[in-house]
């Protein structure tokens, strides 16, 4: 499937449980007295990302798909980054989190890695200072004590 069309198919089959979310509110109720926060009341980041998030998108400039949008856990957590979207794909990335990170190049937390900080922001992981790069090369997150 080329990726228009995967962009495609992923559009209506997100505005068809977007859809069907809103019928089972209609019909149920909303149980409990917790509310849901919406973009406008989330406190956000570069590109988007909320407060205690981790996030990774398609294109520089925190642009296209965000193809990583993780509630960071306990140090020893790890998140597999989806083979289908956004494996290897990552050209801009957040840490909202308040965790150290360790990026992978493998899945698994497995090969080369780069240490990330706690609020560390980039606009376009080719560039990353000193000829460094990480641009679509990342396919696990680990959060970690220190780097």
């Amino acid at each position: 499937m080329s990726s228009e069309n995967k962009g495609a198919f992923k559009r209506r089959l997100a505005s068809g449980l977007a859809a069907t979310g809103i019928a089972a509110v209609a019909v149920f109720g909303l149980a409990g007295t917790a509310q849901a926060e919406t973009d406008g009341e989330a406190d956000t980041r570069a590109g988007g990302c909320r407060s205690g998030y981790v996030c990774g998108w398609e294109d520089a400039g925190y642009s296209g798909d965000k193809w990583v949008n993780w509630r960071a856990g306990s140090v020893g957590t790890v998140y597999e980054i989806d083979g289908w979207d956004g494996d290897n794909e990552i050209s801009s990335f957040s840490n909202e989190s308040g965790r150290t990170l360790r990026l992978y190049a493998n899945d698994g937390a497995q090969g080369f890695s780069i240490c990330w900080g706690p609020g560390v922001d980039a606009r376009d992981l080719s560039d990353l200072g000193g000829g460094q790069t990480f641009n679509d090369q990342m396919e696990s997150i680990k959060v970690v004590a220190s780097c």
